[in-house]
């Protein structure tokens, strides 16, 4: 058993003893331990390739204790999670998070946990969310803990969770979004009971940051299949209080729009995306709204959405001309080519628009869509001085190159002089 962690054990040995000398305790615990423990029995190689830059800590240290003891050897020590009993430090490259034993609830009517220590390693893992997150290494000496039977869910394909699930939901009820992503992820299958008390205490989501919901939906939705994981979702209750515009639809539309979103690349912007088939704009907009997106990220959103839903309502790919690719290509701007897959993986037939985006990019077409001339080439030519007129003469050649494509200057010049005689 302690060969599986051997690696870990190396790379924290120097902060390990710092702490075996001052008289604490560290473990390993969390999702390296679980991961560690998977890769051992797989076919994927020894369990040392599950080793990455980060590990997460526990110790009966006290936040300020740890501090202390990590500050002397770390390359950087970061302080945003103290309150919480968390902290961070990069190690020889390696970055750590330490987090004093804890229990962790929420109050009813706030959005913040509020956090006691505790120096008992069985208590601290009976507060983690599932058994499989339970576990626990001491990296001074190697032995493992397991007070919650972790390793034989794991085993077994069982999501448990430590304490009965109407207790481990009250203390965070974002596990319960968590579940789904883990049944999605590892397969597993939840114990008796786990979606019934998820599905009784679905509404507590709502004293959960609207960023933290966020985060954890994006974690499920960039899984290869969140397919599993949606439907938990639908049936606990929980969907109705992360993206209630799917359970509002009529169930053939509801079901539709979760194949699409599981056939989907595996990327949450595009899953979203998939939604506004199913949505207008301003829904779809209003949900973004609601996950606190960023501008950019929003716009992102927002703007995959629409071209897919143009593609998706041009419908065969044969009526699509030169000019409406072009136009299509100028409104999507980088979004085309992933417009374009996303449209084709939750099956839709993109071949023929797909030949004349290629035919077109092939010779340029697509590039620089914007007028042919600038401001001052367009002033020097039509006598003009800036203001309206050069707007409006700007807007023309913009059109003209999305009418005509690629044309030289000099006839770009002659039919904007053309027009403006004419105008």
């Amino acid at each position: 058993m302690t060969a599986v962690f051997d690696e870990h054990r190396r790379l924290a040995a120097p902060l390990a003893e710092r702490f075996a000398e001052a008289g604490f305790r560290l473990y390993l615990v969390g999702g390296a331990v679980r991961d560690s423990l998977l890769a051992a029995r797989s076919d994927s190689g020894p369990a040392e390739r599950v080793v990455g830059a980060d590990m997460d800590l526990t110790t009966d240290a006290t936040p300020d204790q740890t501090k202390s003891l990590v500050g002397a050897i770390a390359d950087a020590v970061w302080l945003q999670g103290q309150r919480f009993g968390t902290i961070g430090a990069r190690i020889s490259g390696t970055t750590v998070e330490i987090t004093t034993h804890r229990a962790e609830v929420y109050v009813s009517d706030s959005r913040k946990p509020v956090v006691a220590y505790s120096t008992d390693l069985v208590e601290d893992l009976g507060r983690r969310d599932f058994t499989v997150n339970a576990m626990a290494v001491d990296l001074a000496d190697g032995s493992f803990h397991d007070p919650h039977g972790g390793r034989r869910d794991l085993d077994a394909g069982v999501l448990r969770t430590p304490l009965d699930p109407e207790t481990s939901f009250t203390d965070d009820p974002l596990r319960m979004l968590r579940a789904a992503r883990f049944v999605a992820r590892f397969g597993f299958t939840p114990e008796p009971g786990l979606v019934d008390a998820a599905r009784r205490l679905a509404s507590r989501l709502e004293i959960v940051s609207a960023e933290r919901v966020r985060d954890e939906l994006f974690r499920l939705l960039a899984l290869p299949d969140p397919g599993p994981g949606l439907a938990l979702l639908l049936e606990a209750d929980l969907l109705v209080h992360v993206l209630p515009e799917i359970v509002r639809l009529p169930p053939a539309a509801r079901s539709r729009v979760l194949g699409r979103m599981a056939a989907a690349p595996a990327d949450a912007f595009a899953r979203l995306a998939v939604l506004g088939l199913e949505i207008d704009e301003p829904a779809l907009a209003g949900r973004v709204a609601a996950l606190r997106l960023s501008g950019q990220d929003a716009g992102d959103v927002l703007g995959l959405a629409r071209t897919v839903r143009r593609v998706v309502g041009a419908g065969s790919a044969a009526s699509w001309s030169d000019e409406g690719v072009r136009r299509l290509a100028a409104d999507a701007g980088r979004h085309l080519e992933e417009a374009l897959d996303l449209v084709a993986a939750v099956g839709f037939d993109v071949g023929g628009i797909r030949v004349v985006v290629d035919r077109l990019a092939a010779v340029g077409e697509l590039d620089d869509l914007g007028p042919a001339l600038d401001g001052a080439a367009v002033m020097g030519l039509l006598g003009l001085r800036e203001g309206r007129e050069v707007g409006e003469a700007m807007a023309w050649l913009t059109d003209l190159r999305l009418r005509a494509g690629l044309l030289d200057a000099g006839e770009v010049a002659d039919r904007l002089s053309a027009w403006w005689a004419e105008r």
